[in-house]
């Protein structure tokens, strides 16, 4: 299986989860979010980390809502 290395910066993330780059900053500092690496000064999101944290969020439905046809005496 091969491994997916590829990083993102806060802004290409942000981007595509259709998100202010700021929300990452504060999830980082507020311990929440997807792992990151830091390199030097700069912030990476792994690829398998986003997919697992995407993953991890993933919500369902809730029951279909049934219709009940109810007669009308006229």
């Amino acid at each position: 299986m091969e491994q997916d290395h590829t990083l993102l910066s806060t802004k290409l993330l942000s981007r595509r989860w259709n998100i202010a780059p700021r929300t990452l900053e504060r999830w980082r500092a507020e311990g929440r979010g997807p792992q990151f690496v830091r390199i030097g000064r700069h912030v990476r999101y792994r690829q398998a980390d986003i997919q697992a944290f995407e993953a991890k969020h993933i919500e369902t439905a809730g029951p279909t809502p049934t219709l009940t046809i109810v007669g009308c005496a006229a």
